[in-house]
């Protein structure tokens, strides 16, 4: 009998969804690799409620904790990543598990906790992420409802503003490598003006935050932004929302960077939150001791980049206080919004015009 289960272990009465999915999907990959079942995070005592999104029992805390008195417990942290590869997720499981015998053993609970490794070494659970959010319960019939606002001819620019739980910081500096920070709404106005200028009526702005309808509305209003402060359990259906706009405007927040990695488009970042490097380049997380070793991510990064020159592009964007936006990225939403009507859209009943190349019409087979 199979009795391996992996799972995210919840400390306290848990933390916000941008913060419990980034251990769920490392004990996802656990779970592929090691063949064992996967349990959600017990939800039961989060403040949030995410119990009801995700269809997981009221009291599965207790379950959890009946399980982990039961079985053995393998737990999978920072240190045991590093040792065991440092790079690809299911590598450093693979040797992990050889190292300790778990593929011979029938019984055990593999655990992990804690927001460590960022979203690189998350690249293998990034679909497993976004299939469990468009399975929420809430998601399909609030993105049926954010969908039916938005024009489908239009370039929507999506701006998550962290408003409630966060406080402001007083000087740009104070901004460096600082995360869970409200960042200030001038910031997002002079993006948004900067772009409504450039587009005009091709852009539309979709505004994703926790302030008070007061808050969102003297800044929704002056733009004629879609909002979601409506849509009730918006959690995972914002996500995805600000996830499959053609240009994120971030906050500083874990929520924000999952959106940006689920995201295919470019994003813009506060400029002033980002670490320098002596190479010419900003990070995010570079500042870390993990980071600034020869074979951390951000090292790595640094040497491509070096090697690129000139070649380089990046999908972040840092922009600076003064919110002005640069002209490839204007430029890049134009090129977006050229293309948004279905009526050149061939799966949509659309038309494309053959080219000139074609000197000889499709030869018609004989019945």
């Amino acid at each position: 009998m199979n009795l391996r289960f992996a799972y995210s272990r919840v400390t306290g009465r848990g933390v916000g969804l941008g913060n419990e999915l980034i251990p769920w999907a490392r004990a996802f990959v656990a779970s592929t690799v090691l063949g064992a079942r996967l349990l959600p995070p017990a939800f039961g005592l989060n403040a949030r409620r995410y119990w009801r999104h995700f269809g997981t029992p009221r009291h599965d805390w207790i379950s959890q904790r009946l399980l982990a008195q039961a079985l053995p417990t393998v737990n999978f942290d920072e240190r045991a990543f590093l040792d065991y590869g440092g790079d690809q997720l299911s590598s450093a499981i693979s040797a992990h598990a050889e190292a300790h015998g778990l593929m011979e053993r029938s019984a055990y609970l593999w655990t992990t906790s804690g927001m460590w490794g960022g979203y690189r070494h998350l690249a293998e659970a990034r679909e497993f992420v976004r299939a469990t959010l468009y399975q929420s319960r809430f998601a399909p019939g609030n993105l049926f409802r954010i969908r039916s606002r938005l024009d489908p001819e239009k370039v929507t620019v999506a701006m998550h503003m962290r408003l409630g739980d966060f406080q402001p910081a007083v000087e740009p500096a104070d901004y460096r490598g600082r995360f869970n920070i409200s960042l200030p709404q001038s910031w997002y106005q002079g993006i948004a003006e900067g772009i409504r200028r450039y587009l005009g009526d091709r852009v539309q702005f979709l505004i994703v935050s926790d302030g008070s309808p007061s808050q969102i509305e003297a800044i929704a209003r002056p733009l004629n932004a879609v909002t979601t402060y409506d849509l009730p359990d918006g959690d995972c259906s914002d996500l995805l929302a600000l996830a499959g706009a053609d240009l994120l405007v971030c906050s500083v927040s874990s929520y924000s960077a999952w959106a940006a990695f689920l995201s295919d488009s470019p994003y813009l970042w506060f400029g002033p939150n980002l670490n320098s490097h002596d190479e010419g380049v900003y990070s995010i997380w570079g500042h870390e001791a993990e980071q600034k070793r020869p074979g951390g991510a951000t090292s790595r990064a640094i040497a491509s980049y070096l090697d690129a020159g000139a070649r380089w592009q990046s999908r972040g964007i840092p922009i600076s206080c003064d919110g002005q936006v640069s002209r490839a990225v204007l430029d890049e939403l134009v090129s977006r919004a050229s293309k948004r009507t279905p009526a050149g859209d061939l799966v949509c009943h659309g038309v494309v015009p053959i080219s000139p190349d074609e000197s000889a019409p499709i030869q018609q087979g004989r019945s």
